[in-house]
């Protein structure tokens, strides 16, 4: 592990709020970590960036899922972004979400909870960055990194049984200082990482350890060749 990034330590030692909860427009309630905008609908229409900076911020996401990897010596097999143009209840919307496909990995499950809390991480801080934050934005970049969560709640299931989906993800949130830490020793490689995503809108993991300057790990199976 570099010296300049600081994981794993104490992930379920850290003392974090036990979040929000908010009734949606269809009656369900959601527990999130950032309080939930009034009168909210969708995580789409409540981040209200124009289609090409909803595209960059997506590129930086997954850009910080990436590093995370490559930090955790997890191997990165390619990302990609996909312009989605979906029809909510609330009106249609374009947005852009993005995929970041590792392979086998054999790391401590902490790290791999770090990996998948990097992606928001990184962001909530281009948001910050980019004079574009609100609190707003910055439940709705929660909102949208539901798939990270639930692979993060299948783990942790298998991990620690014995909690409901909302101490789950209270779990989960005591991953956020760590993923912070690391995205923000490594910003500049995120963003380099994100610069050519989003120009290209997909790029293997041997491209994206190039933009890095960091080294794709293997996959331990070829480790082991």
């Amino acid at each position: 592990m570099p010296d300049d990034v600081v994981v794993g330590a104490g992930t379920l030692e850290v003392v974090m709020h036990s979040g929000f909860l908010t009734a949606g427009p269809d009656g369900n309630v959601v527990h999130s970590f950032h309080p939930a905008p009034a009168g909210w609908c969708c995580a789409n229409h409540m981040l209200a960036l124009d289609l090409e900076a909803d595209r960059q911020g997506a590129a930086v996401h997954e850009a910080g899922h990436t590093v995370a990897a490559f930090t955790m010596g997890i191997h990165v097999v390619g990302i990609t972004l996909v312009t989605e143009r979906i029809q909510h209840p609330c009106g249609l919307v374009h947005g852009v979400s993005g995929v970041t496909e590792i392979g086998s990995m054999a790391v401590p499950v902490d790290e791999y909870l770090t990996m998948l809390a990097s992606g928001e991480a990184a962001h909530q801080r281009w948001l910050r960055d980019s004079g574009l934050h609100t609190p707003a934005r910055a439940w709705a970049v929660e909102r949208g990194a539901l798939d990270d969560m639930s692979k993060a709640l299948d783990v942790l299931r298998e991990w620690v049984p014995g909690y409901d989906d909302t101490g789950y993800r209270q779990l989960f949130w005591r991953s956020r200082p760590s993923a912070e830490a690391l995205v923000d020793a490594r910003w500049e490689r995120v963003l380099a990482v994100a610069g050519g995503l989003a120009s290209r809108g997909w790029l293997s993991g041997e491209e994206a350890s190039g933009l890095a300057g960091l080294p794709n790990p293997a996959e331990p199976d070829a480790q082991q060749d």
